[in-house]
């Protein structure tokens, strides 16, 4: 049997991180998609397989995820995430292809299709290795964002250079002494340089870093975006001659790859030995370089990891009887 223009589900619990990789994969593929709100149960985020066994609830709102017929392809992101996928599959009776993003850390022959990033490095037939997150970033949607706030720095001189700042993780806490450093060596780079900055925080930005931050602001030649109004991040992106992003987030420094722009790596405390190793292969090929208090160019081929993946996805679900007749939106914009 041939499935074509397939229905697609995206589940969501509110994690930016994982959601924002679902819609990048399901655009790529040229998928509509629905996007499902849900509250993973809780015994599936514990141990994911079980959700195999009958009786075992795909989440605490089932009614409203279960409402419509399973779909033909699910798109999931996140260990809290693959009981939920696992469950689905169960209960479509087998017929719904399962595509899961990151290591589950559980055997992947509860999915059809892993796609895992490189630093993780299980293999199995039916895993795809990524080099870094899975993201939105086109050129298309750089130019468009950031003809949206050209009027908004207008004033500023010199170079213009996106800086990405994360927050705490689950396994390192921002400490006063790296907030202080990390305001010291902004300030010092913008006065040596005279390159102006233009900052974007995220909701892992604790409120004391935050409120380091502004004094920053004070410099006209700086802008500090917070969370208030429109989110300027991915014009930023688009404007800035080089980036420097905190070394905290996986995905913020795939993000800054996909421009093809100088991307400076700020460390923010310890890096977990994934992220090092996330950052030490980008080095080697070329993209990022620690940030070392100087204006850095250099040039490479933005990293575009979506594309090159779906591609590869596309030829497994034609094996399987899955097309799509129609190319679908473009990757980074919204169907």
């Amino acid at each position: 049997m041939v499935i074509e223009r397939p229905s697609c589900w995206i589940l969501s619990d509110g994690s930016i991180g994982m959601e924002v990789q679902c819609i990048a994969l399901a655009e790529a593929l040229g998928f509509e998609y629905d996007k499902k709100n849900i509250n993973p149960y809780w015994l599936n985020r514990i141990f994911p397989s079980l959700a195999q066994l009958p009786g075992i609830p795909l989440a605490t709102n089932l009614k409203q995820v279960t409402s419509q017929s399973s779909p033909d392809i699910l798109i999931t992101c996140g260990r809290r995430h693959s009981g939920a996928s696992i469950a689905l599959k169960r209960m479509s009776k087998g017929t719904t292809y399962t595509i899961h993003i990151q290591d589950p850390k559980i055997n992947s022959k509860y999915f059809d299709l892993l796609v895992i990033p490189e630093h993780d490095r299980p293999r199995a037939p039916n895993i795809i290795l990524s080099n870094g997150s899975l993201t939105r970033i086109t050129q298309s949607r750089l130019d468009r964002e950031a003809q949206l706030i050209k009027q908004e720095v207008k004033s500023l001189i010199g170079k213009k250079i996106a800086v990405n700042i994360g927050g705490d993780t689950k396994d390192n806490k921002v400490d006063a002494e790296t907030i202080k450093q990390l305001i010291s060596s902004l300030k010092q780079f913008s006065a040596d340089t005279k390159c102006s900055l233009m900052i974007t925080t995220t909701n892992r930005t604790s409120e004391p870093l935050k409120k380091s931050l502004t004094c920053l602001a004070e410099n006209p030649n700086i802008i500090l975006w917070t969370g208030e109004g429109r989110n300027p991040y991915i014009g930023f992106l688009g404007l800035a001659d080089a980036i420097i992003v905190t070394s905290d987030s996986i995905n913020m420094i795939s993000e800054a790859c996909s421009t093809g722009k100088p991307v400076n790596i700020f460390p923010l405390g310890k890096n977990s030995e994934k992220r090092e190793k996330f950052i030490r292969s980008l080095e080697k090929m070329g993209l990022v370089k620690y940030f070392n208090g100087e204006y850095q160019s250099w040039a490479y081929e933005p990293l575009n990891e979506t594309a090159r993946i779906a591609n590869l996805i596309n030829i497994k679900l034609k094996e399987k009887g899955i097309t799509q007749d129609a190319v679908g939106t473009e990757l980074g914009q919204c169907p």
